[in-house]
């Protein structure tokens, strides 16, 4: 008889997690298209094709699903590239191979999600201060994946975290600047990335 209950409350579980990710999803797919000021929580819940009060269950308020809309697709994105790292890691060239993971993390609904929330913040103070803990905790986790991708010669290395930093903030600043681009420039750019990081940690013979 104890099996039955146990099954009814997995699967509400279930559904429950399910509305979740829908609502995270589509969360980010509104953010992403019409920027924070034009992403409602009735087009949100619209779009995830739930009630207000499903929203209202998993989700207090529109900053609140922002920042785990935000969250909960970077996380995908670490693990991805943490499975990447596990079956694709080349035996050489890996600070470019690195380099290239790292910056195809700044294409996509996720980056221009989280830009979106990024210059909302400057000039909405509650947001800033929700925003401000998030991001530590993913740079955090950017970092320890970073470190998986470019194996434990290179980020042991000294030098290495001054090196990710600088090419980090020159992603975003690239990334964010994308219409601006020049075609054909990205191999550019991922080449410069690369040869700054190894001349930081000493390593050429890697690149």
């Amino acid at each position: 008889m104890a099996a039955e209950p146990a099954r009814a409350g997995r699967a509400s579980a279930d559904r429950s997690a399910s509305m979740q990710w829908r609502l995270l999803d589509a969360a980010i797919a509104v953010l992403d298209e019409k920027g924070y000021s034009g992403t409602t929580t009735l087009e949100v819940q619209s779009r995830a094709g739930v009630s207000r009060g499903a929203l209202l269950h998993h989700f207090g308020s529109r900053t609140e699903l922002m920042l785990a809309a935000v969250n909960h697709l970077a996380q995908r994105r670490l693990e991805a590239i943490l499975r990447l790292v596990r079956t694709q890691a080349p035996d050489t060239g890996r600070i470019e191979w690195a380099v290239r993971v790292l910056w195809s993390q700044h294409d996509g609904p996720l980056f221009r999600a989280s830009v979106a929330l990024w210059l909302a913040a400057r000039t909405d103070p509650g947001l800033l201060a929700a925003l401000l803990p998030q991001e530590r905790v993913v740079g955090h986790s950017i970092r320890a994946v970073a470190a998986e991708l470019f194996g434990p010669e290179v980020a042991e290395a000294d030098g290495y975290g001054d090196a990710l930093d600088i090419v980090i903030d020159a992603m975003r600043g690239a990334a964010a600047r994308e219409v601006l681009r020049a075609p054909g420039s990205d191999d550019r750019l991922i080449r410069l990335w690369s040869a700054l990081i190894s001349d930081r940690v000493g390593l050429a013979s890697q690149l």
